[in-house]
């Protein structure tokens, strides 16, 4: 924990906090970390998601029940939920809270409730946000509680020095999964064994990641989210999509690479390509500049590599205009990166919390804004050969049919930075964790 900079990140989200509560009339927020439910019928339950908004000011994953009580004027209040319980270890509150919260702890949830409603009955207008558990009465109207939620959605695209820091290390631990995912592909694994290397490189259980790994071998790399691990090796391996990442103090990291199983194949080729085009658009990122106009110039890259490639045989411009590099070039390039892997805000362009739509053309976009100093986000371009998609071209006259068939087997390519925005410029924290493990190494 890096102690002196989390105060410092307390210190700002209170002056921000505060600042927008004035605005919408509240003299007090709620925010809870949530709770979790039973499967049907069951007494067990998936792994606990906290609130996001709550992390950024308590960055603790076991916080079920928990909730935090700010003020406009007196510190804020952490009341935490740890039963006496012998089914399930509780925990308690982390101690660097101490330093910033008053902190009571609740072995009754009922008491935690009481203690909640006590503090707030004297407020006159308390915006709750989050999965209300308790059983707190709410007098604050929900429209100026959703446009005060949308605004903090909108400034957690601003990450502080603490925020900026665990998005760094999580991203180091990333790497380290990476390298060894990589040398288990080498050796010949199966997905299930390189999602083994992953796990025990990157120090991570299941519960633990961000978000599930994708181990994408061949013809499933084609499939964007593939969530399935084959146990077995294919009998003739082509490539590995491996897209992972990994925590530090609920922060994420999001990381992708493909490897082809022949260093000098076309496939090969196709990875160094997109990888160079990847790099050539983080030297676009600009301040001031629109992700939207960003995801435009990779999309013609794309096509440009389509045409140079020879999997089509129109003009990189008419690939472009007529829509058929989306069939090969299908998702967004990149989103927001924080709390959660596509992070809340993205498509919030005014501080006032107003929301657009997505995109006409690029649906798929999650970040429509202008790029600003302290974003973090990823740039994650990709080629794949989707049999679904491309049956919407089905014996188009400006698809190479006979090349893009050759390279079904190989199912896609994607290669994925997070990127920090610094006052001069971006800096990719990806590629500087892959230089430093590799010096350590």
């Amino acid at each position: 924990m890096h102690l002196e900079a989390y105060i410092a990140h307390i210190d700002q989200l209170k002056a921000e906090w505060r600042q927008l509560m004035r605005e919408n009339g509240f003299d007090a927020v709620v925010v809870y970390a949530g709770a979790n439910q039973t499967y049907y019928a069951d007494d067990q339950e998936p792994p606990f998601h906290a609130f996001g908004h709550f992390l950024r000011w308590v960055p603790q994953s076991d916080c079920e029940h928990a909730a935090l009580l700010i003020s406009l004027d007196s510190q804020p209040v952490l009341l935490w939920y740890a039963p006496s319980d012998y089914w399930y270890l509780p925990s308690d509150a982390p101690e660097f809270c101490n330093e910033v919260f008053i902190v009571q702890t609740f072995a009754e949830l009922d008491d935690l409730q009481h203690a909640l409603h006590q503090q707030t009955r004297s407020k006159s207008n308390v915006a709750h946000l989050g999965n209300v558990t308790t059983s707190s009465e709410t007098n604050s109207d929900p429209g100026p509680a959703e446009r005060l939620l949308r605004q903090l959605d909108y400034q957690r695209a601003f990450k502080t020095e603490f925020e900026q820091l665990c998005i760094k290390e999580a991203t180091s631990r990333g790497v380290l999964g990476h390298h060894a995912a990589a040398q288990a592909f080498a050796d010949g694994g199966s997905e299930y064994e390189i999602h083994l290397a992953y796990l025990r490189a990157s120090s991570q259980h299941e519960a633990e990641l961000p978000y599930p790994s994708i181990v994408a071998m061949n013809t499933h790399a084609a499939t964007l989210h593939y969530q399935k691990y084959d146990r077995e090796p294919a009998a003739e391996i082509h490539s590995l999509l491996i897209d992972a990442g990994a925590k530090v103090h609920c922060y994420h990291s999001d990381i992708t690479r493909t490897y082809a199983a022949s260093t000098n194949d076309e496939f090969a080729e196709l990875i160094d390509a997109v990888d160079q085009a990847q790099q050539g658009i983080i030297k676009q990122i600009t301040l001031g500049k629109s992700y939207l106009d960003l995801h435009d110039e990779m999309s013609e890259r794309i096509a440009a590599i389509l045409s140079e490639h020879e999997f089509v045989t129109c003009s990189p411009t008419t690939a472009y205009e007529s829509r058929l590099v989306d069939a090969f070039f299908p998702h967004g390039l990149g989103h927001l990166l924080g709390l959660q892997t596509h992070d809340v805000g993205g498509l919030i362009l005014e501080k006032d919390g107003h929301q657009v739509p997505p995109h006409s053309r690029y649906e798929s976009l999650r970040l429509m804004r202008e790029i600003e100093p302290n974003m973090v986000f990823t740039i994650e371009p990709g080629i794949y050969f989707i049999p679904s998609l491309l049956a919407g071209w089905h014996g188009h006259q400006d698809v190479n049919w006979s090349k893009v068939n050759r390279f079904i087997c190989y199912g896609g390519v994607r290669v994925e930075d997070n990127i920090l925005v610094g006052p001069s410029g971006p800096i990719n924290l990806t590629r500087n964790a892959f230089s430093a493990a590799s010096a350590d190494a």
